[in-house]
């Protein structure tokens, strides 16, 4: 199964750069310009120059986003802004966040992972592929060959051995900690342990030799460096599979940890046609018993209730919708085998089973109209409900839809009959920062 191994990671240098809370910066290649300049001011050295840097319109093949950031990378190992680890290491890497008054410490190991194509079985996508460009992606990876954000995998372990080590190493004093704040204002306490003891690097490695690993975050960036590998072996007659263009930086999430927060990515829809709340709740019914649901207090405790009028331990779909006024519906699917026998009889169980599912095909397409070739046009993709809800307030959306979260075993048996689950279906939060570490692929 899965291949990993420790590395020598490169770490900012605080003694020169101070705290890595005005260092470190979210891993989103589509910032808006307003974020990206607040990055840019907190510090000279802040990773958002590294990942995602500004473009301007005098860049050049000489002089661009991609180049600049070689320079940046060089000039900072060169200086010692950026210090690399003595000897190979594996990282303990834990993010603590407070979720709807609930606080969450989600810990992942951080490793070098062999690169393995989708059909093998070992390293899988959770989602389908969303079909964006990666240029700039695979431009910045050829450019500095680093990896220079984690991508997140999820791995199933049958006992809770590597559980309970991380519970012991948290034990130790962290060698690094500092907190970092998001744009919604979440403050997030992030600290890494450094695992240089054999005994234990060896335990890790081989425990992960009995288990396959599933991409959370980072499928784009997964992709550009399996490409960037065929390209390096395809110009290299000497490849031996041990090279370091082989292998990416990876973080490796527990699915047994009370911490893991997996977010459901909800969803908010403008109509191609006048939306109509009568004739939606009438051609809804079909599939869905609809009650609705008057909350005659703050948007607050509507959203509030919106999500705890559909929690079940039941295994059936429940959604809410909200089309504006101070009620919402409660929308539970009648008939749960209803998507396997006459909608998608070539797909697995649990796949048919998923909320999203009932939601695009039922709801989205039957009685809204989206069809998938428009979904993206219509339909916002938000983890935040909060986000979704001003859509419908300000007339950019004319309903939304809360949904709960995928359960990891559902993830692990969709996965393991070689599916997908739709797009933007899972988000796990917090995403890890940029900065905390970077791979250089060059030993």
């Amino acid at each position: 199964m899965a291949k990993i191994k420790p590395f020598r990671g490169y770490r900012y240098n605080e003694e020169k750069v101070g705290s890595l809370s005005s260092i470190v910066s979210p891993p989103y290649y589509n910032m808006m310009k307003e974020d990206k300049d607040a990055f840019y001011e907190k510090s000279p050295y802040n990773s958002v120059r590294l990942f995602t840097g500004r473009k301007t319109a005098e860049d050049t093949q000489e002089d661009n986003i991609f180049t600049r950031a070689k320079n940046y990378l060089n000039t900072w190992i060169e200086n010692d802004i950026l210090v690399r680890d003595k000897e190979p290491v594996i990282y303990m890497y834990e993010q603590t966040i407070d979720v709807g008054g609930t606080q969450y410490s989600n810990s992942s190991f951080v490793a070098l992972a062999e690169l393995k194509d989708y059909g093998s079985g070992v390293i899988m996508p959770c989602e389908k592929p969303h079909e964006v460009s990666m240029g700039d992606r695979y431009e910045l990876l050829a450019a500095t060959n680093a990896d220079l954000s984690l991508i997140n995998c999820l791995y199933v372990e049958k006992e809770k051995e590597l559980y309970n080590l991380m519970t012991k190493i948290h034990e130790e004093k962290p060698d690094v900690e500092f907190s970092s704040v998001e744009k919604s204002g979440e403050n997030i306490h992030q600290r890494l342990w450094i695992i240089s003891d054999k005994q234990t690097i060896d335990f890790i490695v081989d425990q992960f030799k009995d288990m396959p690993l599933y991409i959370t975050d980072g499928q784009t960036r997964y992709e550009t460096c399996l490409q960037y590998r065929n390209y390096m072996k395809a110009n290299n007659p000497n490849h031996t599979g041990e090279e370091a263009y082989n292998y990416a930086m990876v973080s490796l999430s527990n699915s047994k940890s009370d911490g893991l927060v997996m977010l459901p990515v909800h969803r908010a829809v403008k109509t191609p046609r006048k939306f109509s709340e009568a004739m939606f709740i009438a051609n809804s019914q079909d599939h869905f018993k609809v009650e609705k649901i008057i909350v005659d207090s703050s948007e607050k405790e509507l959203l509030q209730t919106m999500i705890k009028q559909i929690v079940t331990v039941k295994n059936e779909t429940r959604i809410s919708a909200y089309c504006g006024g101070n009620y919402f519906y409660r929308m539970i699917l009648t008939d749960d085998d209803y998507i396997k026998k006459e909608v998608y009889p070539e797909m697995s169980k649990e796949y048919c089973h998923l909320d999203i599912v009932a939601l695009n095909k039922l709801i989205i397409d039957e009685v809204l109209r989206v069809d998938e070739e428009e979904y993206d046009e219509y339909v916002y993709k938000n983890r935040s409900y909060n986000s979704c809800f001003k859509h419908v307030q300000s007339g950019e959306s004319d309903i939304m839809f809360i949904l709960n979260p995928v359960k990891v075993d559902q993830i692990r048996n969709i996965t393991a009959v070689g599916e997908w689950l739709p797009e933007m279906t899972v988000s796990v939060y917090p995403k890890p920062s940029v900065g905390v570490l970077i791979n250089v692929k060059d030993e």
